[in-house]
């Protein structure tokens, strides 16, 4: 049997809601040979029917035992039979031409080892281009820069095989924010390239994981970011536990981490609410984030500012 060219990975847990219209979306690619790996990581609801109800000899579902998100990506990357990975949550869709034009920035960049590409958001009324961070530029390809850049949209990812394999994929006790973890190390490997356009829709939904562990989530940024500069200086990397006991544990300090913290999650949530046409709440969920973060909120207006201009 024939590789494809393409392995697509998308972990599943109990993501029924919303999973039908992610596979629709891969199943309608212009590109179209690539495999389909589903990775149902032990749901108990109805996602492995939405996906035999699929009738694609492209997709290719295996259950395993609940092992979390990391272990479940990392299943489709020993699975996979392609030479290139692209990952896709379970609830983000993918534009029809995505498939298509990774292969065809990999192509014109034959060194690199994998890209990444820029996303919108969207929720329940709205639709959002992240106009206030990012600065889409169709067709502009540029090498990713992990300090500056953060994390981008796991489901972007368009990888080499042989390099997810390489530096063993995805750690679990990085989650949930091994994504970014992954793009660190493989920015240390070789080229990684990020390409400004749109090509993943990135759901919304107050029921994402996102907000029940936001605070470990920023604690682990910061413990990330730590691990990559250590890696650069060439000295071993930190257990958590050993990088939160090195954090200044006196008041201000303290305090400071928190206003920023609770200003990302404030901005968070007023996304959240405009997305999903609850403008009085998303007001004074943007209002919040303001005074505890005025800096950050003037950076976003200088740069809405600045694409108008």
């Amino acid at each position: 049997m024939k590789s494809p060219s393409v392995s697509i990975v998308v972990p599943v847990y109990n993501g029924a809601a919303y999973l039908g219209e992610t596979l629709d979306s891969l199943l309608a690619q212009s590109f179209g040979d690539f495999e389909l790996l589903v990775i149902d990581d032990g749901s108990t609801d109805a996602s492995s029917e939405v996906v035999r109800s699929r009738k694609d000899e492209r997709i290719r579902l295996i259950r395993k035992e609940n092992g979390g998100l990391c272990h479940a990506l990392n299943r489709g990357i020993e699975e996979a039979r392609a030479p290139y990975i692209a990952r896709n949550d379970q609830d983000d869709i993918s534009f029809p031409h995505r498939l298509e034009r990774q292969m065809q920035v990999m192509k014109e960049h034959s060194e690199a080892m994998g890209m990444f590409a820029y996303n919108t958001k969207f929720g329940a009324r709205h639709r959002w281009s992240n106009s206030d961070k990012l600065t889409m530029a169709s067709g502009r390809v540029r090498e990713y820069a992990p300090i500056e850049d953060g994390s981008l949209l796991g489901s972007t990812m368009f990888v080499r095989t042989e390099a997810l394999r390489a530096i063993h994929g995805f750690r679990q006790s990085y989650y949930p924010v091994d994504d970014w973890d992954l793009e660190c190390r493989l920015a240390q490997e070789g080229t990684l390239l990020v390409l400004q356009e749109p090509l993943v829709a990135y759901r919304f939904q107050t029921s994402a994981n996102t907000y029940r562990v936001f605070a470990e989530m920023q604690e682990k940024t910061r413990w990330t970011e730590d691990s990559y500069r250590r890696r650069l200086r060439g000295v071993p990397e930190l257990t958590f536990d050993q990088f939160i006991e090195t954090q200044p544990k006196d008041r201000w300090s303290r305090l400071a981490r928190r206003r920023i913290d609770t200003a990302k999650l404030q901005m968070r949530t007023a996304g959240q609410e405009y997305l999903d046409g609850r403008y009085f709440s998303a007001a004074t969920h943007l209002s919040a984030a303001f005074v505890l973060d005025p800096a950050d909120m003037a950076r976003r207006v200088g740069h809405l500012l600045s694409r108008s201009a």
